[in-house]
């Protein structure tokens, strides 16, 4: 993204600070000398016995930039909303200039000194440019909120509302001031982004390109001069373009001594404007400093990546340049092996299992092909889709094959566009151009259902499994594109010998158990539909190492004992690749590296595109 910056620059020299400003290590040594605006200590947050949030600590200094960094689930989201008080916290100190704030409501947080954006962009739609910046500003008022220090008594808030009311109708000269200094601190803001929203200020928002609504936010948020500033992903979903001007303008804010908080996936971003970095993961913060330490440091490359399985004997799978059947090639062995690594040395039967052409799961019944698609081709073909979530451009001229009979790896950083390729695989997300073919057959406008019937199934994120319901109703549910029959108690059946674990829970309520076992829940609910392709959403997330290779070896079995195509998102890609036959990389909505999984396991360009500077491949 680098080179793109400079040469938006290049383009846009009006978007460039016209002030003095000091180098990031000499700004960096100044601000740890200013006053300390935000204080945290040992911030814990827990939901239903998960630690987000756990004994978080840091200082903000006046003037300073510290982004926060790390994969989903590593507890970003919950340590800003904590700050700023959409969340209670169960235990820890949040200091704002001095003052606590821990425990208060988000208004009385905004009160003393934070404003914040949000991820997903919330402007007021059917309000103007002018109209939802000036909105920002709305906490400073005095002589428009008379009384307004009574709304937190719920008994008295008439009264605050009734005189706001009556003032906005008949405005006094101290209200009409008031007004003046509005429209003038919205004209100022409106200037940071002149060259965008100058002509667009009466325009309502909704009609704003998405990139302009952030910038709406952001200076809607600017406008009260607020002692802290908090943005959340500022740049999520522009490209990168978009994202060279809103660095140009936070630059400015940074140079005008302004105090951010930042929450950025865009690593290229947080190492340009940061002073410092805090990586977290788990809920903890696993490092903190200089930004460039922190992206090559181990434990965050871990944390993005994951940790390097070794296999006892790996086997990689690839397709045959001439015939197109799966074949197989084994590396050397590695002494010691555990029995639960994916890679071990296979029996006879399951090496066959591998070169065969895999059979489709028995029962499988009802496709969207007239006939089966020649055995040379893949089994899942996406050529050159575009998806779009109203004007962000999510994902960009991708196409991906999934081989009959192959695991096939889905990796990159947050908001690269995983989840969006599945939703749109799944039929929840529909291409605006491109095509989707499964079997032989065009299935971009087909139905969610169709595509079940025809034998994709889903693994959701979370698991997602029905908490009320029983593991053998969980069961049954996943078979709800079939008829009751006996064959569906049969494949309960055989569900519960696959998955013993689940047979001795059959009458226990799913909610009820613990990660790993409504992970395997979820894959045996897929399996009742009889899918010859399954796609999995992070199937390892939230769960213990010792669980995450019981699932990993789980997912091979799918592939070398029954014949089921795997599509896997996950964000480790070390664990994803020691498995898979073929991987893709996503960075922004785009593929940037794809190859055999073997190749792509030790090719610096994936660390790259999870932590910033990744080049497509010439």
């Amino acid at each position: 993204m680098t080179s793109n910056i400079a040469e938006s620059e290049a383009n846009h020299p009006e978007y460039i600070p016209q002030h003095p400003e000091l180098s990031n290590a000499e700004h960096r040594k100044a601000v740890l000398e200013a006053p300390v605006v935000l204080r945290v200590r040992d911030l814990e947050k827990s939901f239903q016995g998960l630690h987000a949030v756990d004994k978080v600590s840091f200082d903000l200094h006046e003037g300073e930039i510290i982004s926060i960094i790390g994969p989903n689930g590593s507890g970003k989201s919950t340590t800003i909303n904590l700050i700023s008080g959409f969340i209670a916290p169960d235990s820890g100190i949040i200091d704002i200039d001095g003052n606590p704030v821990a425990g208060l409501s988000a208004a009385e947080v905004s009160d003393r000194g934070l404003a914040r954006t949000f991820q997903n962009g919330r402007v007021f739609a059917g309000l103007s440019v002018d109209e939802n910046i000036g909105l920002g500003y709305h906490k400073k008022l005095r002589a428009q909120r008379p009384f307004s220090s009574l709304q937190r008594f719920p008994l008295l808030r008439w009264l605050p509302l009734l005189s706001e009311t009556g003032v906005a109708l008949v405005p006094g000269p101290a209200a009409r001031r008031e007004r003046r200094e509005v429209d003038e601190r919205v004209g100022r803001e409106i200037d940071r982004f002149r060259e965008r929203l100058e002509s667009r200020r009466n325009d309502l928002a909704y009609t704003l390109s998405y990139a302009n609504r952030r910038r709406t936010e952001i200076a809607r948020a600017h406008i009260s001069e607020p002692k802290l500033l908090l943005l959340d992903e500022p740049t999520a979903g522009m490209n990168q373009s978009e994202t060279a001007e809103v660095l140009q303008q936070l630059q400015y804010l940074k140079s005008q001594g302004h105090t951010i908080l930042l929450v950025e996936h865009k690593i290229d971003l947080v190492i340009a404007l940061s002073d410092r970095v805090l990586a977290m993961d788990g809920g903890r913060i696993i490092a903190q400093g200089d930004p460039d330490e922190v992206r090559n440091d181990p434990q965050v490359v871990e944390a993005y990546l994951g940790k390097r399985r070794t296999p006892a004997k790996k086997q990689l799978r690839k397709l045959d340049a001439e015939g197109g059947v799966l074949s197989m090639q084994n590396s050397l062995p590695v002494t010691s092996p555990t029995a639960t690594e994916v890679g071990h040395a296979a029996t006879d039967a399951r090496q066959a299992a591998l070169v065969r052409e895999p059979e489709p799961p028995r029962g499988q019944t009802g496709s969207l092909a007239d006939k089966s698609a020649p055995q040379d081709a893949p089994l899942l073909s996406l050529k050159d889709v575009d998806v779009f979530y109203g004007q962000v451009h999510a994902l960009q001229q991708i196409s991906i094959d999934v081989p009959q009979g192959a695991i096939v790896s889905l990796l990159g950083g947050n908001a690269s566009g995983k989840s969006t390729t599945m939703k749109t695989i799944l039929g929840l997300k529909h291409p605006k151009q491109g095509s989707i073919h499964y079997d032989g057959a065009d299935i971009t406008t087909a139905s969610t259902r169709h595509r079940v019937i025809a034998g994709i199934a889903a693994v959701p994120e979370a698991r997602r499994v029905f908490p009320q319901m029983t593991v053998q109703e969980n069961l049954l549910a996943g078979a709800y594109t079939r008829k009751k029959s006996a064959e569906t108690d049969a494949d309960v059946e055989d569900m519960f010998a696959r998955f013993p674990r689940l047979k001795e829970r059959r009458n226990q309520q799913a909610g009820t158990m613990s990660g790993g076992e409504q992970q395997m829940l979820a894959f045996a609910r897929a399996l009742m539909s009889h899918p010859r392709l399954i796609c999995m959403d992070e199937p390892t997330m939230g769960l213990s190492p010792r669980l995450v290779e019981d699932v990993l070896e789980q997912i091979a079995k799918l592939r070398d004992e029954l014949g089921v195509s795997v599509l896997m998102v996950e964000q480790q890609a070390e664990l994803a690749l020691s498995i898979a036959d073929y991987g893709y990389v996503l960075q922004n909505g785009s593929i940037r590296l794809q190859g055999e999984a073997s190749s792509l396991l030790d090719n610096p360009q994936v660390q790259e595109a999870y932590l910033g500077g990744a080049r497509e491949e010439g």
